[in-house]
């Protein structure tokens, strides 16, 4: 019996050391892809290049006193600030089952604790893909179904700009990784 019982916690260790590491790695890939200034550039890069909605043509709505279209939510800081606090949370929640489990708090509650927790933030990274995958149709003449970085290859543009691009799709990468 005590050989199953270490080799169940060994595989526990195991499991909750892949959980922090992929954990960790989502949440400071997100941290890198926070600042306004990282999203602007993208969506400035197909803008430009004609694969979204260009977001320096906005000034032209100003200019003529009309309502610009709503920013997309793909290029939105709520997007970033949400995909952000699901990271913070997923850390917080690894972290307490990890102490959890090193203070050998009772099984069943355990059990309980990780599938509320499992299913709770199964829905929150189902949103944050489904919204880093979302489409920019503001621009009829630019329609972009899903963000330009997710199909097209970064190796074509300028090494900051690219590493800027590398660094949304691995954050895309891990984000469903962390589903």
């Amino acid at each position: 019996m005590g050989h199953r019982s270490s080799s169940m916690n060994f595989f526990r260790a195991l499991l909750h050391s892949i959980e922090f590491g992929l954990v960790t790695v989502t949440l400071s890939l997100l941290c890198c892809a926070y600042p306004e200034r990282f999203r602007k550039t993208l969506w400035e890069i197909g803008g430009e290049n004609g694969w979204n909605s260009n977001p320096r043509l906005r000034i032209y709505f100003y200019a003529n006193y009309e309502q610009p279209p709503e920013i997309p939510l793909i290029w939105t800081q709520r997007l970033s600030e949400s995909n952000l606090a699901i990271a913070v949370l997923a850390a917080t929640i690894c972290s307490a089952r990890i102490v959890l489990a090193c203070f050998g708090v009772t099984p069943r509650f355990s059990r309980l604790f990780n599938a509320v927790n499992d299913v709770l933030l199964a829905g929150f990274w189902m949103y944050s893909v489904v919204a880093q995958s979302s489409s920019d149709l503001t621009d009829p003449e630019h329609l972009s179904v899903r963000p330009w970085y997710l199909e097209k290859s970064c190796d074509f543009l300028d090494a900051g700009i690219a590493g800027v691009c590398s660094l949304a799709k691995a954050s895309f990468i891990f984000s469903v990784l962390s589903l």
